[in-house]
């Protein structure tokens, strides 16, 4: 089984300045001036140009396909996104994807953007008394999406899941008897040293969720959020992958090394490829992971 994994899109849409309000105005301002250069809408073609040839089970998308959450962003993301968009697809949002209350469903009883637009691709809706659980089957194998965001001030970003949703998570996959699943979330659960996250950028709890998480380990944890490519190897306080496909849109640079990962999984291992885009070629090729072993660091 081949699963794609996505991440931190950030599509290049132009929005009318005087539509914005609150924090999406210096949001917007800091996309327009620091990061739009960055992301060329010819990365995204030639990602799905590769994805194609690739001929992936599963195609992951772990949030962040907008900037500052405009209803034009999640319009022009649809069109966009369509020529991956399937039965093979299973997206989750981001902190972006849930950048103001409106977005995020917090005013009134209105459904949030992520699911008016993506829900056909957001996996099965677990019942829960609060919060968020989407669960994909592809073969016998389970995609579980969390949302780890919430409207915050402009200078946070940072993710929260409760641990009863982790507690449910667990009792759901006893319950209908899956073995084995990987999980997504939008927020690490752990980072490498020289890439540690402020308190306003990190999941607040993550250490807490990786110590119940131990009853019953992922292949691996998939995620976004900090634009630089890893994969961890499993270790005793994290018996499972943790991979970063972040920023797969976005230009490499010194501090920024990106693209996404190819998951090869035959029941028994995943075999993690690494693809990054080749400027030479005008395409994404495979290219050296960056990886890190239990002995190599103590990031937590």
């Amino acid at each position: 089984m081949k699963l794609v994994h996505l991440s931190d899109l950030h599509f290049p849409v132009e929005l009318p300045f005087t539509s914005l309000k609150g924090k999406m105005i210096p949001g917007y301002l800091n996309y327009t001036f620091r990061r739009r250069k960055k992301y060329p809408i010819s990365l995204w073609n030639a990602i799905v140009r590769k994805v194609k040839s690739l001929n992936p089970d599963a195609i992951v998308i772990s949030g962040d396909i907008t900037n500052v959450s405009h209803w034009k962003e999640y319009d022009e993301s649809k069109k966009i996104l369509e020529p991956v968009l399937g039965d093979k697809t299973f997206m989750i949002p981001g902190n972006h994807d849930r950048y103001t209350d409106l977005a995020a469903g917090k005013k009134g009883s209105d459904l949030p953007y992520y699911e008016k637009f993506f829900s056909p691709w957001m996996g099965e809706s677990i019942p829960l008394q609060n919060g968020y659980l989407r669960i994909k089957k592809i073969g016998k194998l389970a995609l579980v999406g969390w949302d780890s965001n919430m409207p915050l001030s402009v200078l946070n970003a940072y993710g929260y899941v409760g641990e009863e949703i982790v507690h449910s998570t667990l009792e759901y996959l006893e319950k209908e008897k899956l073995d084995q699943y990987i999980l997504i979330c939008h927020h690490p659960i752990w980072n490498p040293p020289e890439r540690q996250e402020s308190s306003g950028h990190k999941m607040k709890n993550r250490e807490e969720i990786a110590e119940i998480l131990k009853k019953r380990p992922p292949l691996a944890y998939l995620h976004g959020h900090v634009h630089t490519n890893w994969v961890k190897y499993p270790d005793p306080q994290k018996p499972y992958y943790v991979i970063n496909s972040a920023s797969s849109t976005r230009i490499s640079d010194q501090k920024h090394q990106s693209g996404f990962h190819l998951m090869e999984w035959n029941k028994t291992e995943l075999n993690i490829k690494r693809f990054s885009f080749s400027n030479e070629e005008g395409e994404f090729t495979e290219t050296q992971t960056i990886s890190y072993q239990e002995k190599e660091t103590n990031g937590r």
